[in-house]
Order: structure tokens, then sequence, then C-alpha cells
């Protein structure tokens, strides 16, 4: 594993991650995180795919991680304007220095959370930079709760500015997530990402994490939610892309299991290659549950990886 900086074309500097400690390489991840976490969190995943034959390459995003490190105070902000679009197009020099440093190797995509988000708005964008998807952790929400988080969020933003946080819209979009697992003894509120007691203690001591968005970064993200909901927006990924959904039925961001079943839906009856498994009893974070668990869900992502097609 290596760590190092990769700047950007507007001079932003990420935190790259590489883990390629791979003799005879078959292909490579380009891992895209969540929101409010690091790359650093799927070390042991990157790794089982190293000893599978796949190099795995991941970005701390803007406002997060260590990138976030590398300037005072950006935990949980992208920038004050296109924020989303930034992120996005970070993606693509991302998958550029893949190319040019791994070339003729297949590249398969993953996101997870808001990292399926990205992942969902770079296909439709720039799909033909690799050959497989691997969609994580996502949901999809009505156009009118978006639309009226933008309102909100730029309204704040507009009066305390793009770096201050929104708390009641933090409430409503995180905080809430841990309603179901609120009487568990001894909650500490993030029960929903994951039922891993110890992964759940090492986010919370893990300072680089668990930040609260912006005004400007929440209005980023419902941006990007909008546009990739939208059937004009999505159509133009690629036809022939194989389609990877995973999701944990215990997972209320992807309202458990249903809205990632809608999104599914929605690519299958445009004619996209896809699959779906959603895995009961395991929460958000399905590469972050308990050994038992999380072993199914790399062998069924590297059987994904190994296959010719995802049909």
């Amino acid at each position: 594993m290596k760590e190092f900086k990769l700047t950007m074309r507007d001079k932003q500097v990420l935190h790259m991650t590489v883990w390629d400690d791979v003799k005879k390489p078959i292909g490579v991840m380009q891992l895209v995180h969540g929101s409010c976490e690091e790359a650093s969190r799927y070390d042991e995943f990157a790794k089982y795919l190293n000893q599978n034959g796949y190099i795995v390459v991941a970005d701390d995003h803007r406002g997060h991680g260590h990138t976030a490190n590398l300037k005072e105070n950006e935990l949980g902000w992208f920038a004050d304007e296109d924020g989303w679009q930034k992120i996005i197009d970070d993606l693509k020099e991302v998958n550029d220095y893949i190319k040019s440093n791994f070339k003729d190797l297949p590249i398969t995509i993953f996101g997870h959370s808001m990292g399926s988000f990205m992942v969902r708005h770079y296909l439709t964008l720039y799909g033909n930079t690799v050959t497989k998807a691997i969609i994580c952790g996502t949901a999809e929400h009505s156009a009118l709760s978006l639309k009226l988080g933008i309102m909100l969020s730029k309204k704040y933003q507009k009066k305390h500015g793009a770096k201050e946080v929104p708390e009641k819209i933090w409430e409503l979009s995180y905080k809430n997530l841990n309603k179901r697992f609120k009487d568990i003894p001894n909650a500490t509120g993030f029960e929903w990402m994951n039922s891993s007691p110890e992964e759940i203690q090492a986010f919370i001591d893990n300072p680089r994490v668990g930040q609260k968005f912006s005004a400007s970064a929440f209005k980023d993200m419902f941006t990007g939610l909008a546009y990739i909901r939208k059937k004009s927006n999505y159509k133009q990924t690629p036809i022939n892309l194989p389609l990877f959904f995973i999701a944990g039925l215990a997972d209320p961001v992807g309202n458990y299991g249903k809205s990632v079943y809608k999104v599914r839906k929605k690519y299958l009856r445009a004619g996209y290659n896809t699959k779906l498994k959603l895995y009961p009893q395991l929460r958000h974070e399905i590469l972050l549950e308990p050994k038992q668990f999380s072993d199914i869900v790399k062998n069924d992502i590297l059987n994904f990886l190994n296959s010719e097609t995802s049909k």
C-alpha cells in the first residue's frame, strides 16, 4: 500500500491510497467512499482484492479524511459553489491516473452510499472509462424532498456561510437514520451503519470521519441526487455496462432494500445489464459487518469482478 497526493486541474490536492500488493494483476478497482468517512476504512476489503489479483485505488474526497486535513477546517465542505461537479470531475482525474499507471487493466468502479450517488452520476458522463460498476448502499429520493433540501441549504448558506452546519438539515438527513436502533443498549447513534461494536468505536475514535456536512455540501449532494434520479440523465450511462447493486436489508439509507430495488428496477426497465443482491440482517456498511457476513459480500463482489457478464 502507498499513500500520496494527487493534484487536480483546479489545484485542489487529494490524498490518495493505492493497494497494489499484487504480483500479476488482472484488474483495478476504483473505490469511491461515502460521506463523512475516508478510504482507509476499506483497507481489509482492498487487501482481500489484492490477494485475488485486483489493485485498488481510492481518493479521500474533498472535505473528507486526509484530504480535508491538507487544509484546516474543511471537513464536511466541498466548495462554496459547484462542489458536486468538482468531486465528480475528481473521479475522472483519478481514473486518468489509473489508466496512466496501470495500462490495459480493466477498471471496475465501486461506490458506497454517497459514493454510489457519485458513481451513478459519473457513469452518465464518463461511463466509457470503466468496464463494470458496483453500486453499494444506494438510495432514491423524491423530487419534492430534494427541491426542498436544495432550497433550505441555499437559504442557510446565504445567511450563515458555506461552511456552517445547518443542524436541522443534518438531523433530518443523518441523525434520523438511527431511529430503529435507538433502543439498543449503550446506543451511540451510529448503530445504523453496521452491527460491529468494534467498527463503530473505531469510527467514533477517528477524528477524520463522522463530520457534519456544511450548508454548501448539503446543497451539493441534494443537487447530485436530483440529477441522478432523472431518466434523461441516468440513460446517458452506457447501455452495455454491467451494473451490480448491493445493499443490506436492514439499511435505513436504502429504506431497508425498497429504495435500492426501485433504483435497480429503473435501470432494468431501461434495458441495462443489471444484477441485484440484498443481504438479510445487514445494515448500511455491508463490508464492515462482522466477518461471517462481510466475507459473503466480498465473495459476491469478487465473483462479479471475475465474471464475463453480470447477467
